[in-house]
């Protein structure tokens, strides 16, 4: 039986790779938005504190 080559491999697992490149842009983008929210002081934000700043973005507050 043939070895396949690097580049036959990559074509066979053309789902593999797309799936391993989206989870690689999420975790970026799970890391940028933790910086983002570090930046913000908003990292250590309980759920009802969230929930009541929606609630005032919302009212106009």
């Amino acid at each position: 039986m043939k070895k396949k080559s690097e580049e036959e491999n990559k074509k066979d697992n053309t789902g593999w790779n797309a799936f391993l490149e989206l989870r690689r842009q999420a975790q970026h983008n799970m890391q940028q938005l933790s910086a983002d929210a570090e930046k913000a002081d908003s990292a250590g934000m309980t759920l009802d504190e969230i929930n009541a700043e929606i609630a005032a973005a919302r009212s106009g507050k």
